[in-house]
């Protein structure tokens, strides 16, 4: 019996040690940071983190390319890792804390629409997506 019980703590230990990968964050600007589930490039999704910890999702899985200036957030994804499509997004910057990041969120565009989206909102040509994940272009 004494056995059975040190055989099913082990397999408990190690189940938890397995299911516990982790999260890679790499901050983008103030509170909205790239997000990637397990470590893993194709799950990177832009985050805002709450003063708490936690994190809400802004843009899902895969984004591959962001840019920003005061303002503004423009974002390259890749819908669930799907390479033949490309959507662009803006984010607007949240300066103070939020429970709602996504709001105001445009997108998904295309390229055309993001174009005519960004000179409407004035965001310069000179705001070029300067954090690119090579492996996911």
């Amino acid at each position: 019996m004494k056995q059975n019980s040190v055989k099913l703590i082990y397999a408990f230990v190690l189940c938890a040690f397995i299911s516990c990968k982790g999260v890679s964050e790499e901050q983008v600007i103030g509170n909205y940071y790239l997000v990637a589930m397990d470590y893993v490039k194709e799950e990177t999704s832009l985050s805002y983190k709450l003063e708490d910890g936690n994190s809400v999702g802004v843009v899902d899985k895969t984004v591959f390319a962001v840019g920003f200036n005061d303002n503004y957030i423009i974002v390259k994804q890749h819908p669930s890792n799907n390479r033949t499509i490309t959507n662009y997004y803006i984010v607007p910057i949240y300066k103070e804390s939020t429970l709602s990041p996504e709001k105001g969120l445009i997108g998904p565009l295309t390229l055309e629409q993001f174009n005519e989206k960004r000179k409407e909102l004035n965001i310069s040509d000179k705001v070029t997506f300067t954090k690119e994940i090579e492996d996911l272009k």
